[in-house]
């Protein structure tokens, strides 16, 4: 459900990405921390945009390098077979400091409702959380949902593009909005999905 549905898809479109990175050793840990590291880009962009809406055109490329870099790291520790417990617990923090600064940044922009954009990352750090509960707990690692990782980078390109193109920074109160209907409703999916699958499991 929701864009992680075409997650094979958009792996093999990175295919020769890949193998330039294989051969050139890069190691998945860096791709993780590239990453975080755009996020952050992002989330100053995002509050530097209340003052200056065309910064928020970057915001796009930005979303689209950390889409691209989270799919990258996996895909090159599994070639080099460097996949290993570690690798998935910083993968999973950096997923959830690249969400921080992202979200903390636009929730912190004068332009932005403060409470709204809190709201937004709460439910999000929580959709999150549940998703690997339900592999702490001996389920399978949920990604589904309708506001999942990938959703929203899609959402926030499309949302700063247009805030940007407009000079209407405000504009991105509507996305915070939208994430955190979608996190809510990502939250009673996974939980069902995990239930469903500790149930069955038993």
């Amino acid at each position: 459900m929701g864009v992680y549905a075409i997650k094979p898809v958009f792996q093999r479109s990175l295919g020769g990405a890949e193998a330039w990175l294989v051969a050139r050793r890069a190691h998945p840990d860096m791709l993780t921390a590239a990453a975080v590291a755009l996020a952050v880009v992002g989330g100053a962009l995002l509050w530097a945009g209340a003052w200056a809406p065309a910064l928020l055109l970057l915001v796009p490329l930005l979303a689209l390098g950390r889409t691209v870099l989270n799919a990258l790291d996996g895909l090159v520790a599994r070639r080099t077979g460097r996949a290993r417990p570690w690798g998935e617990v910083l993968n999973e923090m950096g997923d959830r400091l690249a969400d921080v600064a992202l979200l903390g940044g636009l929730a912190l922009a004068p332009t932005t409702d403060g409470r709204l954009g809190a709201a937004a990352l709460v439910a999000v750090l929580l959709s999150s959380y549940l998703g690997v509960l339900s592999k702490a707990a001996g389920g399978p690692r949920q990604y589904g949902g309708v506001m999942g990782k990938a959703d929203r980078m899609l959402y926030l390109a499309l949302a700063a593009l247009v805030a940007g193109l407009a000079g209407r920074p405000e504009w991105l109160n509507v996305y915070l909005a939208v994430v955190l209907g979608g996190a809510l409703v990502t939250c009673a999916q996974r939980g069902r999905e995990t239930y469903v699958a500790l149930q069955s499991g038993r």
